[in-house]
């Protein structure tokens, strides 16, 4: 079966891939009561998986989510570094729109797209060494772009967090500047910290057994998360300590967090290994950094198109004044094209201006109604031609005003 692939991902997770069995990351308790039990362990999956063909979506959850019936009280167990936004966005709207009580529990970890599901919850709890964390989401790119599609790529991504931002909004007691702060910052807290930035409202003392045991395991209430695929930097130092002090059992450090390159299974069809698959891009330094030859033909073209806007405007500078040509060329940029009509514009409207103070003057002369009076000796001949001169003035007043033509 041919593999499929996709050109764009929007993810809000650490970067990290949890080891899961299969792509399932949730699973349902029924009790057979009035309550059930949600577990949301592992990265959360959009619609396809990536990697394979294999297909567990977040409408499989919806489905599991209606066969429990009408429940008084669902609780909620979180153990998830993220994932994909549209997914997490979707399990939130389930959640909310369930008639029974949420209760969510942060047990180890709660990151990026995870913490929009822990917003569901009316009563949300940490474990006092759980961590959450939040941040800006991402898009991972594979294939051919031109700089309009990154362009388009950077808008719907800017979307995507404001959508982040609508969920943090009705929960956290924050203005949306602090919001964007906490996001742009990829802030991280332990336990109380949770608590004291309006993510969780309860925190809890001994339920829960986390530690490190190591760089690549958090070990959270006896289950093990597994961070060994690192594309960046996981968690820093100070979270980790903080994790290893509150635990009841504190873990002998054994190492800091990896850095190194992913070991997901790669896609042969897209020639692309672990090693060089597309990093996402967050802003225009990443884009440089991981396409700078990209980067400079797009930087090449805006040079050269800016230098065929100021040569075409030097080709029509004839006429135009030198102050209309500087702020064209560099205060208020016109093409050459745009500054044309604009100078045309203002010329006719100088040649009307003109014309109306021309007819003006020869209205207010009063040469219309100077009469003649005949020179003594003088014959008939001198009124005639005075006559006409007059009526030639009189004629050339009445074809400036009636002359529409001249002021369009």
């Amino acid at each position: 079966m041919e593999k499929k692939t996709k050109p764009a991902r929007f993810i809000n997770a650490v970067p990290a891939t949890a080891s899961q069995t299969n792509n399932k990351f949730w699973n349902f308790v029924d009790s057979g009561g009035d309550s059930a039990e949600l577990q949301l362990f592992g990265t959360i999956s959009s619609e396809e998986d990536w990697w394979s063909d294999d297909c567990v979506t977040y409408r499989n959850f919806i489905n599991e989510l209606k066969s429990l019936g009408d429940k008084k009280n669902i609780n909620v167990l979180i153990q998830s570094g993220g994932g994909d936004v549209f997914a997490a966005n979707a399990i939130y709207t389930a959640l909310i729109q369930n008639k029974a009580t949420i209760t969510a529990t942060v047990i180890g970890l709660c990151a990026s797209a995870a913490t929009i599901i822990l917003q569901a919850a009316s009563t949300r709890r940490i474990a006092k060494n759980g961590v959450l964390m939040a941040h800006n989401p991402s898009v991972t790119l594979y294939g051919s772009y031109t700089s309009a599609q990154l362009a388009k790529l950077a808008e719907v991504t800017d979307k995507v967090k404001e959508s982040i931002m609508s969920v943090y909004r009705d929960r956290l007691g924050k203005t949306d500047d602090e919001i964007k702060e906490l996001m742009n910052n990829e802030s991280w807290y332990v336990g109380q910290e949770a608590i004291d930035n309006g993510f969780c409202d309860e925190l809890i003392e001994d339920s829960f057994q986390n530690s490190y045991t190591d760089k690549n395991v958090l070990t959270a209430n006896g289950i093990g998360y597994n961070f060994k695929n690192f594309v960046n930097t996981f968690a820093p130092d100070e979270i980790r300590k903080k994790v290893q002090n509150l635990s009841k059992t504190p873990q002998k450090e054994t190492g800091t967090f990896s850095n190194t390159p992913t070991t997901q299974k790669g896609n042969s069809e897209m020639g692309m290994t672990p090693a060089t698959a597309a990093p996402a891009i967050q802003d225009a330094a990443q884009l440089r950094t991981a396409y700078p030859d990209f980067v400079n033909q797009i930087v090449e073209e805006a040079i050269k198109a800016e230098r065929d806007r100021l040569k075409d405007i030097d080709s029509i500078a004839n006429g135009i004044p030198n102050d209309v040509l500087m702020k064209a060329k560099y205060e208020e940029p016109l093409s050459a094209a745009d500054l044309a009509l604009a100078q045309l514009r203002a010329n006719n409207q100088a040649g009307q201006n003109t014309l109306n103070n021309l007819t003006d003057d020869l209205a207010n002369s009063g040469a219309g109604s100077v009469g003649t009076v005949p020179n003594v000796g003088n014959d008939g001949g001198s009124q005639q031609k005075a006559e006409q001169r007059e009526a030639k003035v009189g004629g050339l007043v009445n074809a400036l005003k009636g002359d529409k033509r001249r002021g369009k």
